[in-house]
C-alpha cells in the first residue's frame, strides 16, 4: 500500500514539472515605462523585435586595416611561359687538390674542401709544427699562431668554386708571408686531406660565404664576384683556358674579353658545307654587326667594378647556337 502511494506521488510530481516547462508566458510585459513587446505569435518574434539588417552596407562602412599587403609585382626578366632558372651551385667537381697560387705580391692556398673541413686541418698543422694558438675565431675564419721564431696570422675563406677554401697567411703588418710558408702548409694539407673526416661545427658559417653567384643583368644572367677586378680577371682567364674557347680579343684596361665558343674546323670539306657565320645578329636593341664589320667573336665578356666586387656580363655578338646559359655553365664548371 505504501509503495502504491509513493508511486502515485511520483507520477503527480512528473506531471506538474512537465506542465510548468511547456507553458509559455505570451502575455505582455508592462513595467512602469510601458510595454516592451507583444508576442501574439511566438514565431514572429524576430520580425517584431527589430528591423532587418543590411550586412553588405555594414561591411562596406568598416575601415579595413591592411597591415600585411601583398608586395608589388616586380619586373620579371623571364619571358612569358619560361620556367625560372634554378639557382646555380658552382662546380665542385675534381679531386681533393691543394695548390699555392699567386696574384701580384699576394699568395694564397687553394684547397678543394669546405672551410669547415679545412679549419681543423689548419689547427692540426700548427699543433704538429709546435705553434701556440694565441687566438681563434671560427665565425670569421681568423687564427693567430706563434712559435719561438715567428707569428702568423691566418684568414680562411670560401673559394669561388663550391666545396673549396682559400687560406691566406700574413705578417703582423698585414703583408703576405713568403712563399716558403705557403708551400710548407700546402704540403701538409695535401698529404693529410685525402680521407680526412674532421669537420668543425663552429666554422660551418664560412661555408655560406661563397665568392660568386648567378645574377640577372639586363634580362640576361651574369656572374657577380665578391672579388676585386684583378682577381676576377685572373679567374675568368683561367676558366676560359680550361674550357678550350678561343680568345679573339681582350683588353684589360677596357675590361672585356671576346671569345669564340666553338673551335674552328679548318678542313676544306667542313668549310664547304659549313660557311662562316656572317649573318646579322639583331636582338630587340638593334643589329649589332653585319658581314662588313667582320667581328670574329661569338660573345664579349664585360667586367664592371662596384664596392670591391666585380660583375661579369655576357654580350652576344653572333648567331651562335650556344646560349648565354650554356656559356655561363661552361665557364662556371671551370672556375677555381
Amino acid at each position: 500500500m505504501k509503495l502504491l502511494i509513493k508511486f502515485n506521488l511520483l507520477i503527480l510530481g512528473i506531471l506538474v514539472l512537465t506542465s510548468c516547462s511547456v507553458t509559455e508566458n505570451t502575455e505582455r510585459h508592462c513595467p512602469e515605462e510601458g510595454c516592451l513587446l507583444v508576442r501574439e505569435n511566438p514565431n514572429d518574434r524576430f520580425v517584431e523585435e527589430s528591423a532587418e539588417s543590411n550586412l553588405e552596407e555594414e561591411f562596406e562602412a568598416l575601415e579595413v586595416s591592411n597591415d600585411f599587403p601583398y608586395p608589388p609585382e616586380g619586373q620579371s626578366y623571364l619571358k612569358e611561359g619560361l620556367v625560372p632558372r634554378p639557382k646555380k651551385i658552382f662546380s665542385s667537381e675534381g679531386s681533393e687538390g691543394v695548390e699555392v697560387r699567386r696574384l701580384g705580391g699576394i699568395y694564397w692556398i687553394y684547397m678543394e674542401a669546405l672551410p669547415s673541413k679545412t679549419w681543423p686541418l689548419i689547427k692540426d698543422y700548427f699543433f704538429d709544427n709546435e705553434y701556440d694558438l694565441i687566438s681563434e675565431n671560427p665565425q670569421n675564419g681568423k687564427i693567430t699562431a706563434e712559435n719561438s721564431k715567428d707569428t702568423m696570422f691566418i684568414t680562411l675563406e670560401h673559394g669561388i668554386k663550391n666545396n673549396s677554401s682559400e687560406i691566406y697567411l700574413s705578417n703582423e703588418d698585414n703583408t703576405s708571408k713568403d712563399q716558403e710558408f705557403f708551400e710548407d702548409m700546402a704540403s701538409y694539407l695535401s698529404e693529410n686531406l685525402p680521407g680526412y673526416q674532421g669537420d668543425s661545427i663552429a666554422a660551418q658559417g664560412l661555408n655560406l660565404n661563397k665568392k660568386a653567384r648567378i645574377v640577372y643583368v639586363k634580362k640576361e644572367i651574369g656572374i657577380e664576384f665578391k672579388l676585386p677586378f684583378d682577381r676576377t680577371w685572373s679567374a675568368i682567364s683561367r676558366a676560359i683556358e680550361k674550357t678550350g674557347y678561343e680568345v679573339s680579343d681582350r683588353n684589360r684596361e677596357l675590361k672585356y674579353i671576346q671569345i669564340k665558343v666553338k673551335k674552328e674546323n679548318t678542313g676544306w670539306l667542313n668549310n664547304l658545307f659549313s660557311p662562316a657565320n656572317t649573318e646579322k645578329y639583331c636582338p630587340d636593341g638593334g643589329c649589332l654587326f653585319d658581314a662588313e664589320e667582320n667581328i670574329d667573336a661569338d660573345y664579349e665578356l664585360i667586367f664592371s667594378e662596384s664596392d670591391n666586387n666585380t660583375l661579369l656580363e655576357f654580350k652576344r655578338l653572333s648567331n651562335t647556337d650556344v646560349t648565354v646559359d650554356q656559356l655561363v655553365d661552361e665557364i662556371n664548371e671551370s672556375l677555381s
